[in-house]
Formats: C-alpha cells, structure tokens, sequence
C-alpha cells in the first residue's frame, strides 16, 4: 500500500471512529440482550482499530522523521 493509499485509509479509519464515538456518546437506553451483545463487540472493535491506527499513526511519523 503506498503513502496516499494508507493515508487515506487511516482518514476513513479515524472518521469511522468519531462515529462510533459519537454513538456511544448519544447515551444509554434500554437494550435487548442481542443489542448489548453487539454493542460489546462493537465496543471492543473500536478499541482494537483505535490501537491499530495509532500504531499506523506512529509509524507514519517515525518515517517520516518526524518522532
């Protein structure tokens, strides 16, 4: 994958984020089993893509000679 491809990549990477960020944020309601099931999931896949750009993140920095 080349610079721009990662860079753009990362860029939805991190937008998608916000958006789930932003979801988590709107509150709790009453939730279904189901529904807490995925909302768990979905919960501990943000975390995991959020270490993962951040890892990315760093990298790109330190090729770039900027940490």
């Amino acid at each position: 994958m080349d610079d721009r491809s990662l860079m753009l990549a990362l860029g939805r990477l991190e937008r998608a984020l916000v958006r789930v960020e932003q979801g988590l944020d709107a509150g709790p309601r009453s939730l279904s089993h189901d529904e807490s099931e995925a909302l768990f999931r979905l919960a501990e896949r943000h975390r995991t893509l959020r270490e993962t750009t951040e890892t990315a993140i760093e990298r790109i920095d330190r090729l770039l000679g900027n940490g």
